[in-house]
C-alpha cells in the first residue's frame, strides 16, 4: 500500500547539515529507509522543502510502505513526533474530474537533442530558461491528467521559483541537473493519470528529489 510520509527536519542538526550538502547523500538515506523495510517495490520519490529561516525543513516521501524510523533517526536525528505517515489511497481515491488543488512540483525539466545518428538515442539536456521550463510543465500536465486554469490575466495559474542548476558528486564525477520548483493551481482532467503522477512522479531524476507532486486544498472563497 502506498504511504505518504512527512518528516520535519531541523536544518541546524549536524547530521542534517551533512546530508543536505549532497543530493547523492539524501538519495542514499531515503533509499536505505525504504529498502530496510523489505518492500516489494523499494523505489521511492521524495522532495525536500526548505523552511523559512530557523524553521524546520520538510522531507516528503511517497513509497510502497512505511519508511524505517530508525534510519531516519540515525541520519536526521528525528523522533516519532517529527515523522507522520498515512495511507495515500484514501486521498487518491477521492480525486475526481473538475476538482481544483494547489500544487507544488520540484522537477528536472529536460529535452532530448537528436544525435544525428538514427541508430543512437538523443542526448538529454536540462532546460534552464523559465519559458522552456513552463512549456515542459504544460506538456507533462497533459500527460498527467491535469491542467493549470487560466486566470484573469489570461495566464495559467503557475509560477516558477528556485530555477537553476544543481551540482553534486557521484561515483568520482560531477552530476549537474536543471531544477525548477513550480507552485500553482491545477484542475483535474483524468483522475487515474493524476494518481499515477502522484505515486510515480513526473519527469526524470526522481531518485534525487525531483518529480514529487503534492496537492493542498485551496482556500475557500468568501
Amino acid at each position: 500500500m502506498t504511504q505518504f510520509t512527512r518528516i520535519m527536519i531541523d536544518p541546524n542538526h549536524r547530521h542534517t547539515r551533512w546530508a543536505m550538502q549532497s543530493l547523492e547523500r539524501l538519495h542514499a538515506i531515503v533509499a536505505r529507509s525504504v529498502e530496510s523495510q523489505g518492500m516489494v517495490d523499494s523505489r521511492a520519490i521524495w522532495r525536500l522543502d526548505a523552511g523559512r529561516t530557523g524553521k524546520p525543513c520538510r522531507l516528503y516521501i511517497v513509497s510502497d510502505g512505511v519508511p524505517d524510523a530508525t534510519v531516519l533517526h540515525e541520519e536526521f536525528g528525528v523522533g516519532p513526533a517529527e515523522i507522520a505517515t498515512c495511507a495515500y489511497e484514501p486521498f487518491l481515491d477521492g480525486l475526481s474530474i473538475g476538482q481544483e488543488w494547489g500544487f507544488r512540483l520540484k522537477a528536472n525539466p529536460t529535452k532530448s537533442i537528436a544525435s544525428g545518428d538514427l541508430s543512437k538515442r538523443g542526448r538529454r539536456v536540462g532546460l534552464v530558461r523559465v519559458e522552456d521550463q513552463l512549456n515542459w510543465l504544460y506538456r507533462k500536465a497533459r500527460e498527467s491528467g491535469f491542467h493549470m486554469p487560466i486566470n484573469r490575466l489570461e495566464m495559467p495559474e503557475v509560477m516558477v521559483r528556485d530555477s537553476g542548476l544543481v551540482d553534486f558528486a557521484r561515483k568520482g564525477g560531477t552530476v549537474t541537473l536543471a531544477s525548477a520548483t513550480y507552485d500553482g493551481v491545477l484542475a483535474v482532467d483524468d483522475p487515474e493519470l493524476l494518481r499515477k503522477a502522484l505515486t510515480s512522479g513526473i519527469g526524470r531524476a526522481k531518485g534525487y528529489g525531483f518529480g514529487l507532486l503534492t496537492l493542498v486544498p485551496l482556500p475557500k472563497r468568501r
